[in-house]
């Protein structure tokens, strides 16, 4: 299946888009004008407001619209020149929008907003933590000419670099012999071959990988190096102690949160290596004690061979989901039908699965490489959570629905462990073994694989501040990131010194440390998921993704009665996969 992206616009040289891109400048440029005139004193301050909210929420709808149009037509299609030219058209309109947060920030400093949720406007009202956020990064604002210069920079700087690194990656082919065969495929297609039955299938994937990694290395050093730079010299500029620091802020939890979470984790990391040496064992590698090769971390053990086609994971999905709410299944049924996905595997499309908002229409779009495999299965179902979470906050207005990736992540894991536990009931014996191990597998790459994500771009950070890193640099960075997060459950030998090259959330110009978020989604994920039963569960379950754009994630927890502050409440998210790993070694 591949998407439809008519009903956004029907194309670039389509009247609809020549007309609102030409709307979004002038709007905007009448917007800022209005702010410098009004902007002088804080007098009718709350008027001053209410007009502000109201208009960046519409021009972030108008904006929102077009970048929606040109960076999805360019993730389904890397060379499309066209897309790629418009992009960088409409990216130089946020960088208008992003001045005018920096004239609001500027107008906030001095004005005490103390009874801002006393106000006599609904509008200020229900944005008041908006305004508060606004005040808060005040702090850290540079004069409106440095604003300005860095937001248009990045535009030849950061984003330049992004854009090379997807276009290089995305149109990277891989050579490796197949059935007698030599064939070249997209990188994508073989990082998929990780699941393969065959053992020889998997290792030539993975040596066919790196060797095509080794071959664009050099230029995708270059751009890490470079939006890594650049960071740096943004986060100096503003007076943040560490790259980390904004990317909490970002991420709206503390840093007494996040280290909650990372001493839980840590913790747990021994448990999870106890089944990597499990599976070391049952596929032949000694006695386990070496750990696992890396191209045999995703092995799907003997007992589940089940691949589906496109259409059959719609049925199953649907089915399953329907099972838990009617409201659920009907929602993703209509997600299929409305042609919201792009499941081909092609060359020139974009690696990886997302889900973005087309929050103008009030609708989804999906992105992923379906191959039949039961990871595809689980996929589609995490990327349709996504979707419904957008369902969820369709009519909260854009400021009050820009979710933290840390919240982000809520409706996705509840949705892949539903299915999964749906996959599981009535299972056999040899299928649950297999079923159980894919669950532990997906578990090691969100507590430990992200933990090693996180330490090598912490020292990246740390090391990029002497210099530029070289090839060799940043393959020795991640093979230690590796053996300190895997240690004994990955053998040190076959390890993957390139997986700085295949995941693009490095890559991202202005949301670094993209690792944690995933952590801290699934272990949330988790949390909600285990309140399912209640009373009552769904609507609450509903409300809680609606407000994800609204408070603090602690303070979004708390309305459902968790205090993420607390180790506690991530120790009992990853008691529940330790339990099962405890299951898978019994088994």
């Amino acid at each position: 299946m591949k998407w439809d992206l008519s009903n956004i616009y029907s194309s670039f040289e389509s009247e609809e888009f020549k007309a609102d891109i030409a709307r979004l400048e002038n709007e905007v440029k009448a917007f800022l004008s209005w702010m410098d005139e009004n902007f002088q004193t804080v007098e009718n301050a709350e008027e001053k407001l209410e007009y502000v909210i109201s208009n960046l929420n519409e021009l972030s709808l108008l904006a929102g619209k077009l970048y929606n149009f040109a960076s999805l037509t360019l993730s389904a299609d890397a060379n499309n020149e066209m897309a790629a030219k418009y992009l960088d058209v409409i990216r130089s309109k946020f960088v208008d929008l992003s001045l005018a947060r920096t004239k609001l920030r500027k107008f906030l400093k001095d004005l005490d907003i103390s009874n801002i949720g006393s106000s006599k406007s609904e509008i200020v009202k229900s944005h008041k933590f908006f305004i508060r956020e606004q005040k808060l990064l005040s702090k850290y604002m540079l004069s409106e000419n440095e604003e300005k210069i860095i937001s248009l920079m990045r535009l030849t700087g950061g984003n330049a670099w992004n854009n090379l690194y997807e276009k290089t990656t995305s149109n990277l082919l891989c050579d490796i012999e197949l059935n007698g065969e030599r064939k070249k495929l997209p990188l994508m297609r073989i990082r998929n071959l990780a699941y393969d039955k065959s053992q020889e299938v998997r290792k030539k994937a993975y040596e066919s990988e790196l060797k095509a990694c080794e071959s664009v290395a050099s230029v995708i050093a270059q751009c890490l190096n470079s939006i890594k730079g650049e960071f740096l010299t943004e986060v100096k500029l503003r007076g943040y102690s560490s790259p980390l620091e904004p990317m909490l802020f970002e991420n709206r939890i503390s840093q007494e949160t996040f280290d909650a979470m990372m001493e839980a984790v840590k913790e747990s990391m021994p448990k999870l290596r106890k089944y990597l040496q499990k599976k070391a064992q049952i596929l032949g590698h000694s006695d386990g004690s070496k750990g696992l090769p890396w191209y045999d971390l995703f092995a799907p053990l003997g007992g589940y061979t089940k691949t589906w086609s496109f259409e059959e994971a719609r049925t199953f999905i649907v089915e399953k989901l329907s099972e838990f709410s009617k409201e659920l299944g009907e929602f993703i049924d209509q997600a299929f039908e409305r042609k919201w996905i792009d499941a081909e595997t092609r060359p020139g499309k974009r690696g990886g699965a997302f889900c973005s908002s087309v929050k103008a229409l009030k609708e989804s779009r999906i992105l992923m490489s379906f191959d039949g495999t039961l990871d595809n299965v689980l996929t589609l179902a995490h990327e349709l959570g996504h979707a419904f979470h957008n369902y969820c906050l369709k009519d909260e207005t854009p400021l009050n629905s820009t979710t933290p990736a840390t919240l982000a992540e809520t409706a996705s894991i509840f949705n892949e462990t539903l299915l999964l536990n749906k996959i599981k009931e009535g299972s056999k014996i040899e299928e649950k073994l297999a079923l159980l191990d894919k669950e532990l597998s997906d578990a090691v790459q969100i507590i430990i694989d992200i933990y090693s994500r996180f330490l090598f771009e912490k020292a990246v950070f740390e090391k990029r501040v002497s210099g530029p890193l070289s090839v060799d640099e940043l393959k020795q960075i991640m093979a230690n990131a590796q053996k300190k997060a895997y240690g004994e459950g990955l053998d040190e030998n076959v390890q993957h010194p390139y997986m700085w090259l295949v995941k693009p959330h490095y890559y991202s110009p202005t949301f670094h440390f993209y690792n944690f978020p995933y952590t801290f989604g699934m272990l949330f994920g988790l949390g909600i998921y285990a309140k399912r039963n209640d009373e009552g569960f769904f609507e609450t379950y509903k409300k809680l993704l609606s407000s994800t754009g609204k408070g603090t994630a602690e303070e979004v927890a708390a309305t459902v009665g968790i205090d993420i502050t607390k180790k506690e409440f991530w120790k009992s998210s990853l008691r529940v996969i330790e339990e099962a790993v405890d299951e898978f070694l019994n088994m």
